[in-house]
């Protein structure tokens, strides 16, 4: 088991790293390596920032998903909607918009 250095914004993290062997189509690996070459990074940076980005959309995607579900069961009542509209039309007149 190796470590490796994560930067997230100016903050540094160590964390494990796990080998592993993975096949792609040939076609993406000369999309990887077309980037990792202009850009300068590792492969292993360039697929785990891939990975960690879909994970990341994939979760975000699911609270949509789950925000929907319960939208459909229990929608807004009509006083809420005319609530955010009177809200949305003060917001409107202080922003100086008519």
């Amino acid at each position: 088991m190796k470590y490796i250095i994560l930067l997230v914004g100016k903050e540094t993290h160590m964390i494990k790293a796990t080998k592993i062997a993975i096949s792609l189509p040939a076609e993406d690996l000369k999309r990887i390596e077309k980037i990792r070459k202009e850009s300068g990074e590792q492969r292993s940076f360039l697929i785990d920032t891939a990975i960690r980005f879909w994970l990341d959309n994939r979760e975000k995607q699911k609270m949509v998903e789950q925000y929907e579900e319960r939208y459909r069961h229990q929608p807004e009542s009509i006083n809420e909607v005319k609530a955010m509209e009177e809200l949305s039309a003060d917001a409107f007149i202080e922003e100086g918009l008519k």
